[in-house]
C-alpha cells in the first residue's frame, strides 16, 4: 500500500512531497497540526480533531485554507487512496511561504500538508506498559495550541530513552504534573481516576476526553484536577493516553514502581466498546 501526501490541492507519493525552504513552518515552527487515526477504516472523532485544529489556528492567527467540509473530504480521500487497513493521518497548516522575517507576511497563503501512513501496531505498549521519568516543564506557555514547535518534547523524550525509560512527564517547579511528551496522564487514587485539568499547560487530548467518558460509563469516578508528582508516585495505578497508543500502563516513575492493576484494561475495553465499534 502506498504512503500518500497531499500538498495544497495535489495528491502525490509521500517520497515526492516537498515544501519550499522558506515555508514558515520550517523556518519558524509557525504552524499547527493534528493527528487523526482510523478505526475500521473510518476517521476517529474527526469533528473534535478539526475543532481543535480551528482553535489552534485562531490562537496563532493562521487562516483555515479551505472550508472544514472540504478538509473532511480531503482526509477521507487520502485514507481511501492509501488503502491501509488502519491509517494514521498527519495534518499540518503553516502560515505559508514568505521572505524570512518574524513579522506576519502582508498576504497569508497557508500551506496545507497531509500525509497518510499505516497505523503503527502499539499492542505491545498496552500489554506490557512502560516506565517514565519526570522532567522540568520548560515548554512555552500555550501548550493548548497544537504547535509544531516541539523541541522541548523531543529533548525530553530523548532524555527518557537515555535513562532507559519509555517517555517523560513534564512537572512544574511546584510539583504539578502536566502531561507526557505526546500523551495525557491519568492516575488512580482512592478509587478515583484523576487527570490534570484543561489549561494552557496541557494539550487536551481527544482520546483523553473519550477516556473520561469511558471510565464514567464503567462506573469509575473520573475527575479533572491538579495532580502532583507525589500523587503520581503514590498512585494505585497510572497510565498514559494518546491517539496512536490509546491506553498505556505506567510501570514506574523515576525508578519508583507503580502497581500493575486492572483499571487500564477495564477502561480501554469500555473505550473500544463505546468509540471504536
Amino acid at each position: 500500500m502506498p504512503e500518500i501526501a497531499y500538498i495544497n490541492g495535489t495528491f502525490l507519493p509521500l517520497e515526492e512531497a516537498k515544501v519550499p525552504v522558506e515555508d514558515r513552518g520550517y523556518q519558524f515552527a509557525d504552524a499547527v497540526y493534528e493527528v487523526v487515526r482510523t478505526y475500521h477504516g473510518r476517521p476517529f472523532a474527526l469533528d473534535e480533531h478539526l475543532a481543535r485544529l480551528c482553535h489552534s489556528l485562531a490562537a496563532v492567527q493562521i487562516p483555515l485554507p479551505c472550508p472544514v467540509d472540504q478538509l473532511k473530504t480531503v482526509i477521507g480521500e487520502i485514507i481511501r487512496r492509501a488503502g491501509f487497513a488502519e491509517t494514521l493521518v498527519y495534518l499540518q497548516i503553516s502560515r505559508g511561504v514568505a521572505k524570512r522575517h518574524r513579522g506576519f507576511p502582508e498576504h497569508q497563503h497557508p500551506t496545507l500538508v497531509l500525509t497518510a501512513r499505516e497505523l503503527p501496531d502499539t499492542r505491545h505498549l498496552r500489554e506490557h506498559g512502560l516506565t517514565v521519568i519526570t522532567v522540568p516543564d520548560n515548554r512555552w506557555g500555550r501548550c493548548d495550541i497544537k504547535s509544531v514547535g516541539l523541541l522541548a518534547n523531543v529533548l525530553a523524550y530523548h532524555a527518557a530513552h537515555q535513562a532507559g525509560a519509555g517517555d517523560a512527564i513534564f512537572v512544574e517547579a511546584d510539583g504539578t504534573v502536566n502531561e507526557a511528551t505526546a500523551a495525557n496522564v491519568f492516575i488512580l487514587r482512592h478509587g478515583e481516576l484523576l487527570t490534570p485539568p484543561e489549561s494552557y499547560r496541557i494539550l487536551s487530548g481527544i482520546t483523553r476526553h473519550k477516556i473520561l467518558d469511558a471510565a464514567r460509563a464503567a462506573g469509575i469516578p473520573a475527575l479533572e484536577r491538579r495532580v502532583t508528582r507525589a500523587d503520581l508516585l503514590a498512585a494505585e495505578e497510572a497510565f498514559l493516553s494518546s491517539t496512536t497508543a490509546e491506553v498505556v500502563p505506567i510501570l514506574a516513575v523515576d525508578g519508583h514502581p507503580i502497581p500493575a492493576g486492572p483499571l487500564a484494561r477495564r477502561i480501554y475495553e469500555q473505550f473500544l466498546k463505546m468509540f471504536a465499534g
